[in-house]
């Protein structure tokens, strides 16, 4: 991913605001709202610095947060929410801050996030109580 140091500084500056704060939220909707902040600020970036990484980047993102927010939103709750899913979430987004920081490929915490956002839906839980889902 190419981007200026000083998009980079303020990319990396408001990820780690917004772990800062899911980390000291007590219950899932506010570590949520914070979460957000996390597409959010991807795409007001790439915005200013377009970058394909950026796009695809805030596309799992914002996915992962969708699901989880429809699964918390539910009034359904044959499928339920994973007791580690939001350490989880905080753990996968200081891993994509990290691999801002240390310029890696992003596909590794991508597919992480996705996998996050898959265990809220009916087939993913179902997988993840097989034990073959692991998040």
């Amino acid at each position: 991913m190419k981007l200026s140091t000083q998009i980079k500084k303020t990319l990396i500056k408001e990820i780690e605001f917004a772990i800062e704060k899911m980390q000291a939220s007590k219950d899932p909707n506010s570590i949520m709202f914070y979460f957000s902040a996390v597409y959010g600020v991807l795409h007001r970036i790439f915005n200013i610095e377009y970058d394909s990484d950026l796009v695809f980047a805030h596309f799992v993102v914002n996915g992962t947060y969708q699901q989880i927010a429809l699964r918390l939103q539910a009034t359904d709750k044959t499928t339920q929410i994973p007791e580690n899913l939001f350490e989880r979430l905080i753990e996968t987004t200081k891993d994509f801050l990290q691999a801002l920081k240390d310029n890696k490929n992003l596909y590794e915490v991508l597919k992480n996030y996705t996998l996050l956002g898959y265990v809220t839906i009916g087939n993913g839980y179902y997988l993840y109580q097989k034990g073959l889902l692991k998040i």
